[in-house]
């Protein structure tokens, strides 16, 4: 049985296993990174591609189990470990680059950990990830997927090429989740930001993005008061009675752009001011 405390659901279907090797494109040599292999399902079928695969598991009684069942297997390590404890340059260095995550994720880490895993990116080709249908479509959601579309979906934008692959329905899985899941691959890319100015964008959007019922002038307000002050005449002449939902990727990086410039300024009239005062 799968323990409620590390929210595991085993895959049983061979089938959805293959889906998600033949998905992440696994070849001869590929390194992998596994994380949660559970009882080892989708660990054989990459270890069958021939493949270095490194497994990260929490729970000590299947580590036991994964000894004995790939202990004759050369290219398999386990790592007994909690990947939640790891920080994302110790996550991104477990194994040598060019590598791939493939991974059926425990439902409860897989929002948590692809934002640990976003700022060091690079390190992997690919992410290859069954979690739950809710989270990957919004992953993927645009403004007009509806209520899917939020903080979330700018994640995926930021960081990501993204499709889901597959819908996997629960009778997949022992025991059976509530929910269906997806298999999803993320291809990491560039966009454009240093790391400090993309959690910067995060931040700042998600607090944009708290009442996306109200207009986008009114969080612009609320929040970021000295901007509203310096730049109003210009975003409501854009986003006058526009919501967050309502606007697209680009629209949310020329708006931080837009703020980015305006927190520039403000520095610069705050260093001509000192220096005034020291004349």
């Amino acid at each position: 049985m799968a323990k409620k405390k590390w929210g595991q659901n085993f895959l049983i279907s061979q089938k959805v296993v293959e889906s998600i090797v033949q998905a992440a494109d696994v070849k001869n040599g590929d390194s992998i990174l596994e994380i949660g292999p559970g009882l080892g399902m989708l660990t054989r079928a990459l270890l069958d591609r021939n493949s270095q695969v490194t497994a990260i598991e929490i729970d000590p009684e299947l580590c036991v189990k994964l000894r004995k069942r790939f202990s004759k297997e050369e290219r398999f390590t386990l790592l007994e470990k909690d990947v939640m404890e790891l920080a994302p340059e110790d996550l991104a260095n477990l194994i040598p680059a060019p590598a791939k995550v493939v991974a059926n994720l425990p439902y409860n880490i897989a929002t948590p950990l692809i934002l640990r895993m976003l700022p060091v990116r690079k390190a992997w080709q690919s992410l290859t990830l069954m979690i739950q249908y809710e989270v990957a479509e919004r992953i993927c959601a645009t403004p007009e997927s509806g209520k899917a579309y939020g903080p979330l979906s700018l994640v995926g934008e930021l960081g990501f090429e993204k499709k889901i692959i597959k819908i996997v329905h629960p009778e997949s899985f022992r025991p059976a989740p509530n929910v269906d899941s997806a298999v999803i691959r993320l291809i990491p890319r560039n966009s454009g930001l240093t790391p400090e100015n993309e959690k910067r964008f995060l931040r700042w959007s998600q607090l944009l993005f708290q009442q996306r019922r109200k207009t986008l002038m009114n969080g612009i307000r609320q929040h970021y008061p000295e901007w509203y002050q310096n730049c109003g005449d210009s975003l409501r002449e854009k986003f006058e009675l526009r919501r967050p939902e309502t606007l697209d990727f680009n629209e949310w990086m020329k708006l931080f752009s837009d703020y980015m410039q305006n927190e520039k300024n403000e520095i610069c009239q705050e260093i001509r001011n000192f220096a005034k005062k020291e004349v």
